[in-house]
């Protein structure tokens, strides 16, 4: 879901295209497509993943709001917002069948990269500002592959970030009042994916 924003990005044989209009629908078509078969995909890297060198060493980006929401979420916000499923399942003892209509993308992971000096999948105004209440994102959110000492998971899962990819972290804090809230939010969104 990222953008071609240049030619020496190592990933940018996985992305869609250099247009955010483009990307989006495409991602929601992926994830519309998906969904028909009960699978959920994660539409990735989010947000502001431009490239991969250096990425695990203080790569910052460094944007106006105005280019982040244009450029940069448009592709995701447009998933998030349009796509949608129709579900079948039983709806009472006697086994009626009824059918809703629900969001497909339910799926994201965040990025490695900082958005100014805050690791994305940390990043409060992102994962929970924009993207839950916003845009209205009803799902989880896995962080990018967590080796490294910048992407807290304690942060992270305050933050809006439901799981850790790796094996190796696990959170620092699981006794305070904040914590549990997060982690229950954490259950509630992995469990509605």
């Amino acid at each position: 879901m990222n953008l071609h924003r240049h030619g020496y990005n190592g990933r940018g044989g996985e992305y869609y295209s250099e247009d955010p209009l483009i990307t989006g629908i495409m991602g929601a078509m992926t994830s519309i497509g998906t969904s028909k078969y009960g699978v959920y995909t994660y539409a990735k890297h989010f947000a502001l993943n431009d490239q991969e060198y250096k990425r695990t060493t203080n790569l910052c980006t460094w944007a106006n709001e105005q280019a982040i929401r244009e450029i940069y979420l448009r592709p995701f916000e447009i998933c998030v917002k349009n796509a949608k499923t129709t579900i079948n399942y039983i709806s009472d003892e006697n086994g009626t069948m009824s059918s809703k209509e629900i969001n497909a993308a339910t799926a994201l992971m965040s990025s490695f990269n900082r958005i100014g000096t805050t690791w994305a999948g940390g990043y409060t105004n992102l994962m929970t500002n924009v993207l839950r209440n916003e845009w209205n994102f009803q799902g989880a959110v896995i962080s990018d592959f967590n080796l490294y000492g910048y992407m807290p998971s304690d942060q992270g899962m305050r933050a809006g970030t439901d799981m850790q990819l790796t094996w190796k972290k696990t959170f620092a804090d699981t006794d305070s009042a904040t914590s549990r809230i997060a982690l229950r939010k954490a259950y509630h969104n992995l469990f509605y994916m």
